[in-house]
């Protein structure tokens, strides 16, 4: 009893023992964040800042708008960018196989450059079929990829798939064959966009999210395996293929769409008879390797921050924590290219 008084005592003790104490925020040296991605279809545009202190406040990185920012092609002086709009831009375009370096000098920093080659646009296939097997449990359509590979050299292919459809918020399908059987209501056809005041239909674009795959040949860095629908691999953001193992030959495999037209054999079926702007765009990017590790570390990074700021799952302290990557030489950020192969999916079902 009397040990049992003394820990009480000593609770009390440093349960009334705190003080709060005014600590200063770590500093970091100045430092310039250059960011630039190099297409062939964009003229060049780079934005340049700075680090900002490590505070409860901090939010926005202050824009340098007096630097001299210079581009290089294949080792040669195409020119000094122009800072307009809080970017510095330069009205060209890059080609591919070409190698770009940039550097910037600004006053109180050091010169910051870095530098990449534009890759080659990807040979790409792509076509839609109805998934009548019902292999997959969240989509009726399936689509076939199959990536051309003749170079020998290693590419990174990724793919996003984008549908636009009328803006809801003042569109809408009409139905244009209604059928009432055994008292439910059967919509055969969804033929016509109609909008607020009678107007001409506007339309949104929707980056598909979820996507499905049973093929092993995509990378699984972000996705898990399903196993309460027959072991099918979720993919969140965009699908990633490396043919480091492939060169000089064709990658095929097939996915399912979770959300979205892209996922429904009925919408790809019905979008080329009704509206030339309803399109669903598989576009299969072929990114540089710096662009392919700044790609990849930035959607780890981003589903840590997610997965650790879920409040149904709650704080995960052993989840793997990331860097996303930069390939700046004496500042941070990213300089980097990638070429595309874009097909309208809805033009193509397969024979």
């Amino acid at each position: 009893m009397k040990y049992l008084n003394y820990l009480c005592l000593l609770l009390l003790m440093l349960g009334s023992c705190t003080k709060d104490l005014d600590l200063a925020w770590p500093r970091e040296p100045p430092q310039l964040v250059l960011n630039g991605i190099l297409y062939p279809d964009s003229t060049i545009q780079i934005s340049l800042s700075t680090i900002i202190p490590l505070t409860p406040k901090s939010t926005d990185f202050p824009i340098v708008d007096n630097a001299t920012v210079t581009l290089y092609e294949d080792d040669k002086l195409l020119g000094d960018l122009v800072f307009r709009d809080s970017v510095y831009e330069l009205e060209y375009y890059p080609k591919a196989g070409s190698k770009y370096t940039i550097e910037a000098e600004a006053a109180g920093y050091p010169t910051v450059r870095a530098s990449d080659v534009v890759p080659t646009p990807p040979q790409t296939e792509a076509c839609y079929r109805e998934d009548t097997a019902r292999l997959y449990p969240f989509s009726d359509a399936i689509i076939n990829l199959a990536i051309n590979d003749p170079e020998q050299r290693t590419n990174n292919n990724w793919l996003p798939i984008v549908n636009t459809y009328p803006e809801y918020s003042r569109c809408s399908f009409k139905p244009d064959s209604v059928v009432w059987e055994n008292g439910e209501r059967h919509v055969f056809e969804f033929d016509t966009i109609v909008c607020e005041d009678n107007g001409p239909p506007t339309f949104q674009k929707f980056k598909a999210y979820y996507y499905e795959s049973f093929s092993p040949l995509p990378d699984r860095f972000n996705g898990f395996v399903d196993n309460s629908t027959n072991g099918v691999t979720v993919y969140e953001g965009m699908i990633r293929v490396e043919d480091a193992t492939f060169n000089g030959e064709t990658i095929a495999f097939d996915l399912a769409i979770m959300d979205g037209a892209a996922g429904r054999y009925e919408d790809l079926q019905r979008y080329p008879r009704i509206n030339s702007q309803l399109t669903i765009i598989a576009t299969m990017t072929n990114a540089s390797s710096h662009y392919d590790r700044y790609l990849k570390s930035s959607i780890i990074e981003m589903r840590n921050r997610d997965y650790n700021n879920d409040e149904e799952i709650g704080f995960k302290p052993f989840v793997q924590s990331g860097q996303v990557y930069s390939n700046i030489e004496n500042g941070t950020g990213i300089f980097a290219a990638y070429n595309s192969t874009s097909i309208r999916l809805e033009q193509y079902p397969c024979e």
